[in-house]
């Protein structure tokens, strides 16, 4: 009960994370045309967004990012860091990574369990930041996960986590954290000195836009297309993105360009996303930001 406690005060003070030295808020890459063609193919690419809002970055870091999907991210910050290495479970996706990114010389891709012993020797570093965006539900050690995380960063070092946090019941999950203290507490156990954990959702204005220009495009286009055979899949790997993507290859500029103009025209009304510190019950789009 007294680490608890402990805990939940370090947390109250921890309202503001102090910046690492270097970095800048909103480190957001300006937009190139040759990327239209040349960056990997990818859906909208929403999830930059809050790293754009909320990890301050700086080109000296070296970064990690778990769960990279189609590689969009790293292609996109991989100019503006020292390094990006990027960390999968799945070795397909990994390979896949590797093809697509080879152009990129300050990139690595490594393929391990986040959850496994000795993490650390496996991707090496130590990484001023670490980087883990709709990830962590399917985890099936979230303490092990957390402990890896916090081994590679050096005192005063990032993670950015980003999850959907919903009983199991309700989704194809694996993890689902109940209240508030339990999260601190796994947070503390695998030694974090400082974090914020907040409700992550769209502000109302880029919220309609993406709800009628994304979502239900998609939906529609989902109930029209054939049945891929896996539902809800856990790794990249296995959806529909992945193993389709060669396919839409040749409309991958058009694609492209639709993003962009969403993005920038979501942007107008300012940044995208804002944040609800969270007490007691977390159901919802969670948003960590914790500091060795």
């Amino acid at each position: 009960m007294c680490e608890i406690e402990t805990t939940l005060q370090t947390v109250e003070v921890a309202d503001a994370l102090p910046s690492p030295p270097g970095a800048g808020r909103n480190l957001r890459p300006p937009f190139r045309w040759s990327d239209i063609f040349s960056a990997p193919l990818h859906d909208l690419p929403m999830r930059d967004e809050i790293i754009f809002q909320y990890l301050p970055l700086a080109s000296n870091m070296s970064v990690l990012e778990v769960g990279p999907g189609v590689g969009f991210t790293a292609f996109r910050l991989a100019p503006h860091v020292r390094h990006v290495t990027l960390l999968d479970i799945a070795s397909e996706s990994i390979s896949q990574l590797r093809k697509n990114l080879a152009s990129v010389p300050n990139l690595s891709a490594v393929c391990a369990d986040a959850c496994a012993p000795e993490l650390a020797a496996m991707v090496g570093g130590p990484f001023d930041v670490v980087i883990s965006l709709d990830m962590f539900q399917f985890v099936g050690n979230p303490q092990a996960c957390l402990k890896n995380f916090a081994s590679v960063l050096p005192a005063g070092g990032r993670l950015l986590l980003q999850w959907p946090n919903y009983p199991l019941q309700k989704t194809k999950a694996v993890t689902y954290i109940r209240n508030r203290r339990e999260l601190d507490e796994m947070i503390h156990r695998a030694g974090f000195d400082h974090w914020t954990v907040d409700a992550l959702r769209l502000r109302p204005y880029a919220s309609i836009l993406y709800r009628e220009f994304h979502e239900r495009p998609l939906a529609l286009y989902r109930r029209l297309r054939s049945n891929t055979g896996v539902d809800a899949p856990q790794n990249f790997d296995q959806t529909w993105t992945f193993r389709r993507g060669q396919k839409l290859e040749r409309c991958k500029w058009l694609l492209h360009v639709s993003w962009a103009g969403l993005v920038s025209a979501m942007r107008l009304g300012g940044d995208c996303f804002q944040r609800h510190p969270v007490t007691d019950g977390l159901d919802g789009n969670l948003m960590l930001l914790a500091q060795r």
